[in-house]
């Protein structure tokens, strides 16, 4: 059992020394690597620039809501007024 365990370790020991000596060391970037680098870095612009617009959409919402909600406690306000010079006539 344990010649079959060493038999092993030695076998992949070797086989990660032989891939190491083919696909080589370096500190740079190949193409494939660049191009899959800007695409990413693009993905990421382009995604940043659809958050942007999506906030300020969001606040330009916002506002209208704010609006909106403003003029309606201003007619609920005269719908009251009138109800009530209404009523003053009534009696």
């Amino acid at each position: 059992m344990r010649k079959a365990l060493r038999t092993v370790v030695v076998v992949t020991a070797v086989m990660l020394m032989v891939l190491l000596a083919f696909t080589g060391c370096t500190k740079y970037a190949n193409e494939q690597q660049l191009q899959a680098l800007e695409e990413t870095k693009a993905a990421a612009q382009a995604a940043e620039k659809a958050l942007a617009d999506c906030k300020s959409e969001t606040a330009s919402l916002e506002g209208q809501l704010a609006e909106k909600k403003q003029a309606l406690e201003d007619v609920k306000k005269e719908q009251q007024a009138v109800n009530q010079r209404l009523a003053d006539m009534e009696s």
